[in-house]
């Protein structure tokens, strides 16, 4: 590790105004020798997941609005609570838990089957703007990175041993993808974000519902926390909305973002 920088940004943290004001050099990205996992291997020495049973594809989208406040998106909506948290509605709609329809569009929720290796592609195609993926649930292994623009001079690199080095945090560096895989056998509600507050704020994050069936059957909401949703006026079940089905009456418009197209393949 010696020689190498872990892909991160500092900034001064201030504990009362009176102290003294530190100045940080300004270092162009590549001026700094980065930490490559793609030549790293973990402790645990897992096995890479293969074959694939799902690939999903998610571009960074932005959108400047008024006063220049920025909105993102990973996916087509820019991310925003709804009345009824997605762990509630995967636990409490049956086998409609199953289907991406009675989850709000703002959550941008993908649902995984159980125990299926899925491969994500985060893309990051902004040329001034780096992100910070952060994954909660999962520590993901890496196994690709490259250009987003075919144009690109970037190079594609692709692990080639056989246990790929795995974060629950990663770079998308300005103009880059990354392709990371992990096992859907932790059931659950996982919240998927930048890990740069100011972008998790403004909507870039999107939701996994792994295994809503297997959650069903061995997930409970402790007794406490739907009694303090029941004081403060929250539903606890049913779709988004707290209704039946794919009726989201009362939801808040999604804000939608254009951009690069997503995808998804394989089931």
């Amino acid at each position: 590790m010696q020689g190498l920088t872990p892909r991160y940004h500092q900034v001064p943290i201030v504990y009362r105004d009176d102290a003294p004001i530190k100045t940080f050099p300004m270092i162009e990205d590549h001026e700094v020798k980065w930490v490559d996992e793609l030549f790293m291997e973990p402790r645990d020495k897992q096995i890479l997941l293969e074959p694939v049973d799902q690939h999903i594809v998610r571009n960074v989208k932005a959108l400047t609005r008024e006063l220049g406040i920025p909105s993102y998106a990973f996916g087509d909506y820019a991310y925003d609570p709804v009345p009824v948290p997605p762990l509630f509605t995967a636990l409490t709609t049956g086998d409609m838990a199953l289907s991406p329809s009675v989850y709000a569009p703002q959550l941008n929720a993908i649902i995984l089957q159980h125990n299926h290796v899925v491969e994500l592609e985060l893309r990051n195609p902004d040329s001034l703007i780096v992100h910070t993926y952060h994954s909660h649930g999962h520590a993901f292994q890496v196994v690709e990175s490259g250009p987003v623009h075919k144009n690109s001079s970037i190079p594609v690199k692709r692990f080639k041993g056989r246990q790929p080095m795995r974060r629950d945090t990663i770079t998308l560096a300005t103009g880059r993808y990354v392709r990371v895989r992990i096992k859907a056998d932790n059931p659950g509600v996982w919240y998927q974000h930048c890990h740069q507050e100011q972008h998790n704020f403004s909507g870039l994050a999107f939701t996994l519902i792994e295994a809503p069936d297997v959650m069903q059957r061995t997930l409970r909401i402790p007794q406490e926390m739907l009694e303090f949703c029941r004081v403060l006026g929250h539903p606890t079940q049913g779709n988004s909305a707290g209704r039946a089905g794919s009726d989201m009456t009362g939801i808040k418009p999604p804000l939608k973002i254009h951009g690069l197209p997503d995808s998804t393949s394989g089931s």
